[in-house]
């Protein structure tokens, strides 16, 4: 699933492309499921004529503010394996795409989403659908502080509460792994157990693993413009109990917790 640094990536790719100031002036919706509010017909009909104020996001969520009258906000989930492209209207589009939306300028805002589990909205407000998150990793308000607040009483794994948005807002399964990898912390550890300098370590980390992230789709996106990746690796622990941990040798270990599928050093994250 798309985590915080591939739907940032996104983003800025769109916003690259030059999204912000289109009028999306149609919505071709060939998976009406993928519409969670109002009705396919009914967004379709409530994008038209809307021009697209700017690209935002939140946790794992993208926010199109809309000017002009109905709806302010068009919001997008990427689900499992989602795209967002912004493509010429003549340009073959890859099979999985699922919905258009062409804009003014002769182009198109394409979503690819092959296994269709992505979600679209149009609502007056992003309340209306955001879940309860956490303060985002790089704002001044996701402290040493709030992070042991949010582990204090509760002996759950470290790990899972990692995976609760109101924890950890656009951390997945990946990114979770890699921040307890570069703190050193076992993913099964209580998190009350954890003391505030562990608490202030793992903070670090997860800010240390997405800056990483964000780099290796940077440097990609200039590289590849204007078709560039949008999955790549950008952890630094291998995913592969046949690999070797690259601090100290000794081979990953792998469990579940919450049946997400949990890699680590058994002898560095303790």
């Amino acid at each position: 699933m798309p985590e915080l640094p591939e739907v940032e990536n996104t983003r800025r790719n769109l916003v690259r492309a030059g999204l912000p100031g289109c009028t999306i002036t149609g919505a071709n919706i060939t998976w009406a499921n993928t519409v969670k509010k109002p009705s396919a017909a009914e967004l379709a009909e409530g994008l038209k004529d809307r021009t697209i104020q700017d690209v935002q996001r939140r946790g794992k969520y993208l926010i199109f503010p809309l000017s002009g009258g109905g709806p302010a906000a068009f919001i997008v989930h990427l689900g499992m394996t989602g795209r967002l492209r912004v493509q010429p209207q003549s340009q073959e589009p890859d099979p999985m795409t699922r919905h258009f939306f062409p804009l003014g300028d002769g182009r198109e805002l394409r979503f690819v989403d092959g296994r269709k589990f992505g979600k679209l909205w149009l609502v007056d407000s992003p309340d209306e659908v955001l879940p309860v998150m956490s303060p985002e990793p790089f704002d001044d308000d996701f402290t040493v502080e709030t992070l042991a607040e949010s582990f204090a009483g509760r002996k759950a794994p470290v790990k899972a509460l990692l995976l609760e948005q109101s924890v950890a807002c656009g951390l997945g399964n990946l990114y979770a792994d890699e921040s307890l990898f570069l703190a050193g912390l076992h993913p099964e550890r209580p998190a009350s157990d954890l003391s505030i300098e562990e608490i202030a370590r793992l903070r670090q980390a997860i800010i240390d693993s997405l800056t990483a992230a964000y780099g290796v789709y940077d440097r990609a996106r200039d590289q590849d413009w204007p078709d560039p990746p949008t999955a790549l690796t950008t952890w630094s622990h291998p995913r592969d109990v046949k690999a070797s941990c690259p601090n100290c040798g000794t081979n990953m270990a792998a469990i579940r917790i919450r049946a997400r599928g949990t890699y680590f050093c058994a002898k560095c994250q303790v």
